[in-house]
């Protein structure tokens, strides 16, 4: 098995990285700002690295769970960064939510020095994460997928083949644009219901039956419930998102009305200060007696 290096230790990654080494791979973690989840690996058999300097110069697969392409860019490019560091005939896998156009940006430099890179992002959420079970958007070669497959197969059991660099990155951002779309449309079905005095865990139920959807099941409880704490996507995380899927869709001059509604419609909730809180928050939207003019005036 080929030595990983693991880089981006939050809810989703450290469960990742957790599965590498109960499937016995050599794992070399490298530490961040929360000391505790790179002290729960050591204790499970992995390295740790003072440094990223340090966890690539020994080469191998250097795999990234991080929030955005800013993070990644800074891991890659930064001062003792993965491309001053890695050796020739390393493997980078970007597991992140990253823009498809800094990870082709990204590929052509570290191809420079010998280095592959393979996009292969993931959903099914922390669950997927800590059952082993994620499902990857994967872009790149072949033969460089097939070097990570054995890798990426200790974390998920579901790999589509998206075709070249960025490819993986690109569906991602879209199936974040259906996902927190529909939330938002979830968000004022429920509003609709409550101010039509409908009892709302009825009328989910109901929905489900008639217009079923992960988006109505996972978030529409939280919505009635008006439970934003523990996020799973923080409204800022959306509108970071929906800016990756518009600026797609501006360089391929394709028309995406309702994807820039719905980035207006977050935005908006982001500048009333929920920035921070679960993306069913944005329900709050449209609450009180003047939500209706609100949500009207955050979707001009």
């Amino acid at each position: 098995m080929e030595r990983i290096i693991f880089i981006g230790l939050g809810a989703m990654g450290e469960p990742m990285a957790a599965n590498l080494l109960a499937k016995g791979f050599d794992l070399t973690a490298v530490g961040n700002r929360r000391p505790e989840p790179v002290a729960r690996l050591r204790e499970q058999g992995a390295k740790v690295a003072a440094d990223l300097a340090e966890a690539a110069s020994g080469g191998g697969i250097a795999i990234l769970m991080l929030p955005s392409s800013r993070e990644v860019e800074a891991v890659a490019l930064g001062d003792g960064g993965l491309l001053a560091s890695l050796p020739a005939g390393s493997v980078v896998v970007d597991c992140s939510t990253s823009d498809p156009e800094s990870t082709a940006a990204l590929g052509r430099k570290f191809a420079a020095r010998g280095v592959a890179m393979v996009d292969a992002p993931v959903t099914r959420g922390i669950a997927g994460a800590k059952q082993g079970k994620l499902a990857f958007f994967v872009g790149g070669d072949e033969a460089d997928f097939a070097r990570v497959e054995p890798a990426l197969s200790a974390m998920g059991d579901t790999f589509h083949r998206m075709g070249a660099l960025g490819s993986g990155h690109a569906t991602k951002a879209m199936t974040n644009a259906l996902s927190y779309a529909t939330v938002a449309l979830v968000g004022e079905m429920l509003s609709l219901g409550e101010r039509l005095g409908i009892d709302l865990p009825v009328l989910q139920e109901a929905l489900m039956s008639g217009a079923a959807s992960k988006a109505l099941e996972s978030f529409g409880p939280r919505i009635i419930a008006r439970d934003y704490a523990a996020p799973r996507v923080t409204i800022g995380n959306v509108c970071t998102h929906l800016a990756i899927a518009e600026s797609m869709a501006a360089r391929a001059h394709a028309q995406v009305p309702v994807l820039q509604a719905a980035e207006k419609v977050y935005r908006r909730v982001s500048a009333l200060g929920h920035d921070a809180s679960d993306m069913s928050s944005i329900a709050e939207l449209w609450d009180g007696p003047d939500g209706a003019a609100e949500a009207g005036r955050a979707a001009s």
